[in-house]
């Protein structure tokens, strides 16, 4: 049976960065994995250049996206903490459950998805 080791890392990297595997790096993510099974499959040292090169330029990418998500979200919390982030108090019909935070400035990414109406 051919080992899973290089499945179970690219797994592994995808929940610790918090990838959306239904959202925009869903391709990469993907990808990264098919490779990763390839590789297992014939091993590590068997494995073509070519497809190791692949292996790593989708590691590479993944490795960009976790960089994004979590510029993403240290954006999200400064704005939070500084007071940019806050929502108006809840009108008098509404619940009184925690307030809804919204974010001021859009990133780059948000942008583009809000113009090509990507993941609405």
């Amino acid at each position: 049976m051919a080992g899973r080791k290089h499945l179970m890392a690219v797994n592994k990297a995808i929940r610790a960065a918090g990838l959306d595997e239904s959202g925009v790096d869903a391709p990469t993510i993907e990808l990264a994995r098919d490779l990763a099974r390839k590789i297992d499959a014939v091993g590590a040292e068997n494995a073509s250049t070519r497809l190791t090169d692949a292996y790593l330029s989708a590691s590479g990418r993944l490795t960009r996206a976790a960089a994004r998500v979590r510029s993403e979200r240290e954006r999200a919390e400064r704005a939070a903490s500084s007071g940019r982030g806050r929502a108006a108090p809840p009108a008098a019909d509404e619940g009184a459950g925690a307030p809804r935070l919204e974010l001021v400035e859009k990133s780059p990414l948000d942008a583009f998805l809000g113009r090509h109406k990507i993941g609405a």
